[in-house]
């Protein structure tokens, strides 16, 4: 409660000299240009721009949660021969853009997970590590400016989910749906990003979705999803600046399921009550470093990812905290 309280404080400091000062034309050359790191597809680039980039993602989670409220052990272990204990989410993002035009930006981002979950055995009382490394999917997008004046900016996102992550995953037992990156079928990301930006920092907001289009080979589905930000960003100088968001996301359980995973065994393989919600207030420190060094146009971001509210149809695993850490490069 505590640390929820003065990341609130800390977000309200931010955004107020930003809401009392007037706008001016927008430079995407400050540090506070660049959205929140954890914020994808969130700027369109200058024209005949090119923009290399590179993520790391860390979210931990830690034991099985149901409705808002964390289960205990033996609760879960009434249900399920096998609990779930935590999962450790590591996801590195490489990517690139590049914008033909001034109003037009097309990118591409592809992931490559690694997943540690630990589970136990109520049945034996054996604790089990299950690991994978494997490919995410590929995304694919275009960003179309639709206004830019007075030091505020809009866009819209089309874009594609390619399926060649991996969805298939066989070890000693079929792993359940949380160790699976991939979804095995195509979906559409529609979005819309908003900022504006004046003397001190900018502000801004984005919305869009993944929506699944087919059933994959093993007969499933994945939930639809809803991601949106709301952030604030303050220019401490040239180069440094820092930020703070609120992210909410909601997912759908499962259609159809992998016929080789038993829901009955584990909370993770009950595919249709896999759906659920959750906000996260994110702080960050973003770098852009100077245009007369060596380094011109490179970027280096941080956040730090606190879950204040989750709440899951069916028993799932916790968020628990989080980090990423990302460079950027435009030429």
């Amino acid at each position: 409660m505590v640390r929820t309280s003065l990341i609130a404080v800390s977000l309200l400091a931010i955004t107020a000299p930003l809401a009392a000062q007037n706008r001016v034309v927008w430079s995407s050359r400050r540090p506070d240009a660049q959205p929140p790191l954890g914020v994808t597809a969130g700027r369109t680039l200058d024209e005949r721009e090119i923009e290399l980039r590179y993520r790391f993602e860390r979210v931990n989670f830690r034991g099985v949660w149901l409705d808002s409220d964390s289960l205990p052990l033996d609760v879960v272990l009434e249900d399920y021969p096998v609990a779930p204990l935590t999962l450790e989410n590591t996801t590195h993002y490489v990517g690139a853009a590049y914008a033909p035009t001034s109003d037009l930006t097309v990118m591409a981002n592809m992931s490559f997970a690694q997943r540690t979950r630990e589970q136990l055995n109520g049945t034996t009382g054996d604790l089990s590590i299950a690991e994978i490394d494997k490919l995410g999917d590929l995304e694919v997008s275009g960003l179309y400016k639709v206004f830019d004046q007075n030091g505020a900016r809009a866009h819209l996102q089309v874009g594609a989910v390619v399926p060649v992550g991996a969805f298939d995953i066989q070890a000693t037992d079929p792993l359940p749906y949380d160790m699976r990156p991939g979804g095995g079928t195509f979906a559409v990301i529609p979005g819309a990003t908003a900022a504006a930006q004046n003397e001190f920092g900018t502000v801004g907001a984005q919305l869009k979705g993944t929506f699944y289009l087919g059933t994959n080979s093993i007969d499933y589905t994945p939930g639809d999803r809803l991601d949106g930000s709301a952030w604030a960003s303050y220019r401490v100088d040239d180069h440094f600046s820092v930020s703070a968001r609120t992210r909410y996301q909601s997912w759908g359980g499962f259609e159809g399921a992998d016929p080789s995973l038993d829901p009955l065994r584990d909370p993770g393989n009950d595919a249709p009550f896999l759906g659920g919600r959750r906000v996260d207030v994110v702080t960050g420190v973003n770098v852009h470093l100077p245009e007369d060094s060596s380094l011109a146009g490179h970027r280096v971001s941080l956040e730090w990812i606190f879950p204040v509210h989750q709440r899951y149809d069916g028993p799932q695993l916790g968020a628990d905290w989080g980090i990423t850490l990302g460079w950027q490069a435009s030429f």
